[in-house]
């Protein structure tokens, strides 16, 4: 009895995060800002760059416009887990994951990290080459925005940490003021040349 409960013991954390159901935030709340699946994962033996990119459909965020966030595994290579979130990129000091995804595909999920929808991940292990999800931003303005993911190749020990978009920056929507503006502006010139 001893002696399977050494093993368990000592199995157990590498086993964690393998599993295909996505980073374990809830078991390991200490996930969410560390984003490392070091503490569950074997020893990382990756090396050099990452062959996966996070591509946004926008380089600028506003409240209430969703962005395309996919990520995409570089030719002849594949991804089998995944763990994103979008984070400030002006105060390094601030690990909070911003917005929400979701419309997430099959095969993915969304995770509580923040928020209820604050973080999105793989749901089963299978192979992927390219994966998308809506990202909806926060309502107000966190200055620039990146997304950072850590990537799992496969199998659970070769995976690449910090792996980010290019950042994106805030832009305020028009305001109703201005836009009313702008019509009435355009009305009254109709209205002369009429």
């Amino acid at each position: 009895m001893a002696i399977r409960t050494v093993i368990m013991a000592v199995l157990l954390p590498y086993c964690i995060i393998a599993l295909p159901s996505g980073p374990p935030v809830d078991r390991h709340p200490g996930v969410c800002t560390s984003m490392s699946p070091g503490d569950h994962h074997p020893r990382n033996t990756a090396t050099g760059p990452a062959p996966y990119n996070i591509v946004v459909s926008n380089d600028t965020y506003t409240a209430g416009q969703p962005i395309q966030v996919t990520l995409r595994a570089n030719q002849g290579v594949t991804f089998t887990g995944f763990f994103v979130q979008a984070r400030s990129q002006s105060d390094s000091a601030k690990m909070d994951a911003l917005g929400t995804f979701s419309n997430v595909p099959e095969g993915s999920q969304v995770l509580a990290c923040t928020s209820a929808a604050g973080a999105w991940s793989h749901n089963n292990k299978n192979a992927k080459r390219e994966i998308t999800a809506t990202w909806m931003p926060p309502s107000d303005d966190q200055g620039s925005v990146a997304f950072q993911a850590t990537i799992v190749r496969g199998p659970a020990s070769v995976y690449w940490e910090g792996v980010k978009s290019q950042p994106l920056s805030y832009s305020a929507a028009p305001s109703l003021v201005s836009s009313s503006i702008f019509l009435l502006a355009f009305a009254v010139f109709w209205a002369m040349m009429a």
